[in-house]
């Protein structure tokens, strides 16, 4: 079998497990959809001979632990981002500002770091804030300048940003079965570099 060369752009329909993807990702924005409506609407008086009453909350937290179950069962990995926003205790999805609190702290490791802390459980989670670089049409002039941070204790040049965050890392970007250039990108808010 031979490698497939790297300049081959991927195919969106060889998608391995593409239906397990596609209902992982509705079930994420089912609940997020939910948590966003139970935010707004106004809890009704609980009546003393009913059973119990299934909020958007409840079904919210059911979709997120059912998308838990489904990824370990079809063995399919979620993505990191999509893990960093639920909660791991009363697996809620962490909303800012309305599921969950975010501060930013000072961490000896990474500059920042970034504490979620959910509002129903009380759980935190701590997750590297992402680097506060320059922008790409700016990285240029800063390696040219030669610029140290000294001051924050960083001997890494302010202007090297890591390959996921620089705007020649070759990312290919599609729209339904549509590959969209970088030039349709850059003006139309998509895509933020």
């Amino acid at each position: 079998m031979a490698k497939k060369p790297k300049d081959q752009v991927p195919n969106p329909n060889s998608v391995v497990n593409r239906d397990v993807i596609q209902r992982l990702n509705f079930m994420y924005q089912a609940s997020v959809y939910l948590n966003t409506v139970a935010a707004s609407v106004p809890t009704a008086v609980p009546q003393p001979k009913r059973k119990k009453r299934i909020t958007a909350d409840h079904l919210s937290r059911n979709y997120v632990s059912a998308m838990k179950v489904v990824g370990q069962k079809t063995t399919v990995k979620m993505d990191p981002a999509v893990k960093r926003t639920l909660c791991q205790g009363c697996h809620s999805v962490l909303i800012a500002g309305s599921t969950a609190t975010v501060r930013v702290k000072k961490s000896p490791s990474h500059t920042h770091t970034m504490v979620y802390t959910c509002t129903q459980c009380k759980m935190t989670r701590r997750i590297p804030a992402p680097p506060s670089g320059v922008s790409a049409t700016d990285s240029s002039s800063a390696e040219a300048m030669d610029v140290d941070d000294s001051q924050s204790g960083n001997s890494r040049k302010s202007g090297c940003l890591p390959l996921p965050l620089r705007s020649d890392a070759g990312h290919v970007v599609f729209r339904g079965q549509e590959q969209i250039t970088e030039d349709a990108i850059v003006g139309s808010g998509l895509f933020a570099v």
